[in-house]
This record gives C-alpha cells, sequence and structure tokens, in this order.
C-alpha cells in the first residue's frame, strides 16, 4: 500500500480553496455570536475572496499535478479560481442590502458563497472524478440552503425543495456515470484515462465497449443539469425565480463556470484522445451539438414570452449554456479555450443584469415585471444605462464583451467541422435580440401606464444612497469589465490559450 503523503507544495498548491474555506468558517462564527448588523462579514468576504484570488494569481504559471495527481495545479485550475474569486465578490456586494431588508445577515449568505466556491475550484481542478465529484456535491449542497435563504418565503421553500430533488436525482446519474467508467478503465483518474484513450490497443477496446458510452452519458446527464441544458433545465425557471435574486445569478454565473470547467476537464482534455478515432469523434460531437443547438432555440424561444425578468434571465441562461456547449462539442483546445472566454465575460454580464433587477426589486417591493421598466432611462439613467450594457452584452453586440466571447465559440465550432450547427446558433442569436432589446425600447421609450409606477423612495427611483454603494459598485465593475474586455479581448485570449498546455 502506497503512503499517502502531503507536502508543502501540495498545501501551497491549494491555497485558494483553503483562504476561502477559512473565511467561510470566520464568517460564520461572526455571524453566529455577532448579532448586531455590521458590515464586518461583508469586509471579510471580500477580502478573503480578494486574497484567494490573489494566491492564485501567483500560481497562474504551475504546470503541475499535486495530492498523488488527484488535483491540478496549472493556469487552468488557478483562473478558474480567480473566476470564482470575483464571482463571491459581486454576489456579496450586490447582496448587502437586499438580504438585510428581508432580514437576512449578510454573514450567512457570505458563508454558503465561499464554501461553494472551494466545491468549484475542486471541479475545476479536479484531476479524478472522486474529486470532481466532491466538488459538485460540496458545491450544490450550498446551493441548495442558498435557494432557500429566504425561509419566510414559500415561493423561497418551494424553489430550494425542488432544486434539491431534481439535483439529487441527477447525482445519482454523475455517480452511476463514474462508476461505469471505472469498470471500463479500472481508475476514476484523469491522466491515466487520456493514457488509455491514446493507446491504440486499448482504446479500440474501450471504443467499442457499451459500458464506456453508457458512462460517458451518465456523465453528460449530470453535468446537463448542473449547466441547466435543454433537455435538463426544468428545474432552472422555478428555481431562479423562487431563490434570491442575487443567488439566482450567482447560480447562474458562478455556479455554471464550475461546472463547465469541470466539463471541460473530462470531454475536451481527458476525452481528447476520442479524436483519433472518427466514428467516435463524429458520435460524442453529435450528442454535444445537438443538446447545444436545442438549449439554445428553446431557451431563447421561451424567453420571448416571458413578462417577468428573472424568469427572461433564466430561460437566456439556458440558451446560454447552448453557446458554451457548442464550444464543448469542438472537442479540442481552441473550443475550450473559447468556452473559458465565455464564461468569464458571461459571469460579468449575467451578474450585472441579475444585480439591476435586484436593485429594482427593492425599490418596488415585489418581483419586476418587463412594464416596471417603464420609464426607467428617465427615472434612473445611470441604472438604466448599466442595464443597457447587461443587454447588449448578452446580445453579443459590440463593443461589449459578449460580441467576443460568441464568435470566439462559433468559430471554434466552424473549425472544428460543426459549421451547420455554429450557424443554426447564429439563427438561435438572433432571436435573442428582440427580447433583450424590448428590455432597452421599455426603459427608453415607454412611459408606465397608470398603477405600474415604483412604488420609488424619497430620494427617488434606485437612488444612490449610502446603503446601496456596496451594490453600485459591483455593477460599474461588471459594466466596465465587459466595456474592457470587448475593447482588449486579447488580454483574456492570450491568458487562455496557456491553459491546455499540460
Amino acid at each position: 500500500m502506497i503512503a499517502f503523503q502531503v507536502t508543502a507544495r501540495d498545501i501551497y498548491g491549494i491555497m485558494p480553496l483553503l483562504i476561502l474555506a477559512g473565511t467561510g468558517v470566520v464568517v460564520l462564527m461572526w455571524d453566529a455570536f455577532e448579532k448586531i448588523p455590521l458590515r464586518i462579514p461583508l469586509f471579510l468576504t471580500v477580502l478573503g475572496a480578494l486574497a484567494a484570488a490573489i494566491a492564485a494569481y501567483l500560481n497562474l504559471d504551475n504546470t503541475g499535478r499535486i495530492f498523488s495527481g488527484m488535483i491540478l495545479n496549472n493556469s487552468f485550475a488557478n483562473f478558474y479560481a480567480i473566476l470564482f474569486s470575483v464571482g463571491v465578490i459581486l454576489a456579496v456586494l450586490l447582496a448587502e442590502r437586499y438580504l438585510r431588508d428581508e432580514g437576512v445577515m449578510v454573514g450567512e449568505f457570505s458563508a454558503l458563497t465561499l464554501f461553494s466556491a472551494c466545491g468549484m475550484i475542486m471541479l475545476a481542478s479536479g484531476n479524478d472524478l472522486i474529486v470532481t465529484f466532491l466538488g459538485l456535491e460540496t458545491m450544490s449542497i450550498a446551493f441548495y440552503v442558498l435557494a432557500g435563504l429566504f425561509r419566510k418565503r414559500r415561493e423561497s421553500n418551494e424553489a430550494a425543495l425542488k432544486y434539491f430533488l431534481l439535483g439529487a436525482f441527477s447525482t445519482g446519474f454523475f455517480l452511476y456515470g463514474i462508476a461505469l467508467f471505472y469498470g471500463t478503465f479500472a481508475t476514476t483518474n484523469l491522466d491515466v484515462i487520456t493514457k488509455a484513450l491514446q493507446n491504440p490497443i486499448s482504446s479500440h477496446a474501450i471504443l467499442a465497449s457499451h459500458m464506456f458510452w453508457m458512462g460517458t452519458g451518465m456523465l453528460l446527464v449530470g453535468f446537463c443539469f448542473k449547466i441547466a441544458a435543454f433537455p435538463f433545465h426544468q428545474w432552472a425557471p422555478d428555481v431562479y425565480e423562487g431563490a434570491p435574486t442575487v443567488v439566482a445569478g450567482f447560480f447562474s454565473t458562478a455556479g455554471k463556470a464550475g461546472a463547465f470547467a469541470a466539463l471541460i476537464l473530462i470531454f475536451n482534455i481527458a476525452m481528447g484522445p476520442i479524436a483519433l478515432d472518427p466514428d467516435a469523434m463524429h458520435k460524442t460531437q453529435t450528442i454535444l451539438a445537438v443538446i447545444a443547438l436545442a438549449s439554445m432555440f428553446y431557451g431563447n424561444i421561451t424567453a420571448l414570452a416571458q413578462m417577468n425578468l428573472k424568469r427572461m434571465l433564466a430561460y437566456s441562461s439556458i440558451a446560454h449554456a447552448g453557446y458554451m456547449l457548442l464550444g464543448v462539442a469542438a472537442m479540442d483546445r481552441e473550443g475550450a479555450t473559447a468556452v473559458t472566454i465565455y464564461l468569464t465575460v458571461y459571469t460579468l454580464m449575467q451578474m450585472g443584469a441579475f444585480g439591476v433587477v435586484a436593485m429594482l426589486e427593492k425599490e418596488s417591493g415585489r418581483a419586476v415585471e418587463l412594464s416596471d421598466l417603464a420609464g426607467l432611462g428617465r427615472r434612473s439613467p445611470w441604472m438604466a444605462s448599466i442595464m443597457s450594457i447587461m443587454m447588449l452584452s448578452l446580445t453579443g453586440i459590440p463593443p461589449f464583451g459578449g460580441f467576443f466571447a460568441k464568435y470566439y465559440v462559433f468559430a471554434a465550432a466552424i473549425r472544428s467541422g460543426l459549421t451547420v450547427y455554429a450557424v443554426l446558433g447564429m439563427i438561435a442569436t438572433l432571436i435573442s435580440v428582440y427580447f433583450y432589446l424590448r428590455v432597452m425600447v421599455v426603459m427608453y421609450f415607454r412611459e408606465p401606464e397608470a398603477g405600474e409606477e415604483f412604488a420609488v423612495s424619497p430620494g427617488g427611483a434606485v437612488a444612490i444612497q449610502g446603503d446601496t454603494i456596496s451594490a453600485w459598485a459591483a455593477l460599474v465593475l461588471a459594466a466596465v469589465g465587459l466595456f474592457f474586455l470587448g475593447i482588449f479581448p486579447m488580454i483574456l485570449t492570450n491568458i487562455a490559450k496557456t491553459f491546455y498546455v499540460q
């Protein structure tokens, strides 16, 4: 039996995860013993996430394996750790006033987001399917609790219950997939799986095995649930609508990024040698591309009929999962790079959009319908401007980051021979233009009818006040980031292209 030893290099390699977990424990303890609603948990969370991002940045040039080859310590894993930390910062800044108005302590929310981010880092750095599973469950359990954070609201409790039941069901598929992979390869280590598929003798027997393809399908079902891809999307609209708005934004960005990071590690990197067999490659690409295309069309078409902004963004997230899944379907380095770029931009624009909805919800005291945005361009020009940036970026209109995110995904698909799917994906994008730009039309070119006005505060609709400074800082950060990445996309692409040099 080989002794399992933990070295200083191992500890240093998981420093971002340790910092986030440690900060989560400190914040949780503070929230348990300090009943005065101070901002200290907010500051601690932001500082902890910043420290984790810095630790990941210092590790960005590493290319090794740690903990006996079970965990990756390379630029891919550390870049995603930075992305998850940014997601935590944005979520916590947006949540402060939103949660306090509902009587929820910020520390409770902060600790759960930090613990969920630990699971996301395990997903992005797992070089073993067991580590991937642990990361998936760590993230999911925190999400189940976050969905029901508003304990006194029936819709929040319903969202948590739906998410938990369907999430537990999808976990069964994922575990069964791991079991079938172990039965096929006699290991769960991704490096060993890659070598087995690279070997001409063993790969022929593996690719002819029904157990391998059943395991691949089971893993894909588990991932499709987590990224809310068609036809495993049923939970997303109801959960996003019932969960706290900021929580829904965190689900659809950082949570989706964690699941896609693991999906890339398994399908684009570990199973990359499938490309040596044209039939197996075509089969895998077709399955992924069909799911991607169905997600795009279903999400965009259904979003057309939504008047509730949270449900519209929920169906929009299904469509965006399809765009990113098309990059995974490329099954090469360019596709994986495109998905990483898309996830980075998507985190900023989706969190920004949900953040605007959250602030409008707190101002109106109810769920925000499309008609509630009438006249927002006059009543709150800054808020309308930020929402416009998010809508334009989600549509894929330059000069914002969403344009290049879509460009790289479609370009990767075309280079991999998925031209027909890429063209159909562009048609699906044209459908989305209507409901994204409709938001801007309502904000700037329609006046509220009698009975539709917000019950605004004396300072005006969504005024910049002391208790909303942190939320405004998060929105401005997201908007500036989208504009910057739209003007200088090469900064992100140059970093992302170094991820897949193992």
